[in-house]
């Protein structure tokens, strides 16, 4: 009998593998953002995941091991507030 997924061989099932690649297009990501504003109640942060090459966006905790191996960029955004 099949398992009811399956696995592709090239594909890693390790979450802390160092590969993090978009959902949509499968596009290879290097950097991410840290968001200022919370999502929800209380002080658990988050990181933005942009895709360069179809533009595709994933909020992640910034606690996320997914993080380790991709650059943080910073980015001034705002009215000057």
């Amino acid at each position: 009998m099949k398992p009811a997924i399956e696995t592709p061989s090239g594909v890693s099932t390790d979450p802390y593998s160092k590969t993090v690649c978009c959902l949509r297009c499968e596009q290879k990501l290097q950097r991410y953002q840290l968001m200022k504003a919370s999502l929800a109640p209380g002080n658990s942060g988050h990181a933005i995941l942009s895709c360069p090459r179809c533009g595709h966006v994933e909020f992640v905790a910034d606690s996320s091991p997914l993080l380790q191996s991709l650059e943080l960029i910073s980015v001034d955004t705002g009215d000057g507030d």
